[in-house]
């Protein structure tokens, strides 16, 4: 009887923590970006790049990364090749195979300025990988402007002249309620190293086990954390 070979499955390299705070987003956002690895390639140009945490296992197909970001960020001072902003970055035209930004899009005051920008840096045929918030509680205010569904990241898309690949929901209604509960555990307050304290992260690592576990089990597309854009210059 012949048999058919298995393939194994390239499983993301990342792992988060259960006890980390917003890990029940983090993975699923770096499963996302993970299961579209094949589109980094060539020159990548990372808009709000921060500490580019995704160059050192998204871009082994990378002949170069290039990081933009402002001269400060909540992860402190980051790593970018040059301080730019996401809607004018000093590369000529043209000049990108892949242009990636995750959940930087929402403090940009006119976002589609933003994605007319990778638009205009992208080769033809190069990808957009643009991640956005659907449901999240107000960060890094006041540059804390909008949220998105998939229609409004497809609509950007469509004025920068792009045209949607696929949008993919990071995570479903079970994941993104673990989320927010997760996220807000530590308004309870605690001194680092303390009992309380050591508590409180055993507390968010149940919540965002039993979440990611059941949203897997029984996903429910109703709602969502956040989404993945996948959008292509014409050729």
């Amino acid at each position: 009887m012949s048999t058919v070979p298995v393939v194994p499955v390239e499983r993301c390299p990342v792992y988060v923590p259960y006890t980390w705070g917003t890990r029940i987003f983090d993975q699923a956002l770096c499963e996302a970006l993970w299961a579209e690895r094949g589109r980094v390639h060539g020159i990548v140009v990372d808009l709000g790049c921060g500490m580019k945490p995704y160059q050192s296992w998204l871009g082994s197909g990378a002949q170069r990364w290039l990081g933009f970001d402002l001269p400060s960020s909540v992860s402190g001072r980051p790593m970018a090749d040059a301080f730019a902003t996401a809607t004018d970055v000093p590369l000529r035209t043209g000049i990108a195979d892949c242009v990636i930004s995750t959940q930087v899009i929402e403090h940009v005051p006119n976002p589609w300025a933003v994605v007319a920008e990778a638009a205009r840096l992208l080769k033809p045929g190069g990808c957009l990988m643009l991640s956005a918030p659907q449901s999240q509680w107000l960060h890094e205010e006041p540059h804390d402007y909008f949220r998105y569904t998939k229609y409004g990241l497809m609509e950007l898309a469509r004025r920068a002249g792009l045209t949607t690949v696929s949008v993919v929901p990071i995570g479903g209604a079970i994941a993104l309620v673990g989320f927010q509960l997760s996220a807000h555990v530590p308004m309870l307050g605690a001194a680092r190293g303390s009992t309380w304290w050591h508590l409180r992260r055993g507390i968010q690592a149940v919540i965002q086990w039993c979440a990611e576990r059941l949203d897997r089990v029984l996903h429910a597309p109703a709602d969502t954390m956040a989404n993945l854009l996948v959008a292509e210059k014409p050729r």
